[in-house]
């Protein structure tokens, strides 16, 4: 298959995009709750995150006007396992992604209307996570994902930003998010691990 144009992959990723967005939509909160609570199951279950003591996992807020699935429940148990929790923070709308630790660090508000760790709270450089949870509007069997445009996790974890290592990314989403191919370009960082309520999809090939 011909790559797209990048005028046709924008556009590509606009209309799934929408898709998904009514996808999402159309879910009442207690299919989001119960759904969700499915994955954060199925997520705890991998081996990534055995032995969480001492480890470092970097997770998400869900954004209710988004329909995102909620991670709290596997974060809390991350917590409650021995492990640390770090949040994204938006540090300039063009450079990539600061992670701090979320433990006992009250969230403020930041760019976006986004919440999220304050400046002062400990710092976590991106190659230190042990883990990392992924937001996605949508995902493949091959990794490939789409995310909400920004290109926040491309630049935080492409090749030319995280040379010394890069944790595994796993992206969580609900089961009718993963579609039979992700518009993606190049630079669009893919994810190691997808899981949703009902399965485990792992990305075959170099990372």
């Amino acid at each position: 298959m011909a790559p797209s144009s990048p005028v046709d992959l924008l556009e590509e990723k606009r209309a799934l995009r929408r898709e998904m967005g009514n996808e999402r939509a159309a879910l009442s909160a207690v299919e989001r709750r119960e759904r969700g609570a499915a994955a954060c199951a199925r997520l705890l279950a991998l081996p990534e995150l055995a032995d969480l003591a001492g480890r470092t996992v970097a997770g998400y807020l869900a954004l209710d006007t988004h329909g995102e699935l909620d991670p709290a429940p596997a974060l809390d148990a991350v917590g409650a396992r021995g492990g640390r929790v770090a949040l994204p923070r938006v540090a300039e709308p063009t450079g990539p992604l600061a992670f701090h630790l979320a433990g006992g660090a009250e969230l403020v508000t930041g760019r976006f209307g986004l919440r999220e760790p304050p400046p002062d709270a400990a710092a976590v450089a991106p190659s230190a996570l042990d883990v990392v949870v992924v937001p996605g509007v949508a995902f493949d069997a091959a990794g490939r994902r789409l995310g909400f445009g920004g290109g926040f996790y491309d630049r935080t974890f492409g090749r030319d930003a995280v040379s010394e290592r890069r944790p595994p990314l796993i992206g969580l989403c609900f089961d009718l998010q993963v579609v039979a191919r992700c518009p993606a370009g190049p630079d669009d960082v893919a994810v190691d691990v997808v899981v949703t309520e009902s399965r485990v999809l792992r990305r075959e090939g170099p990372r």
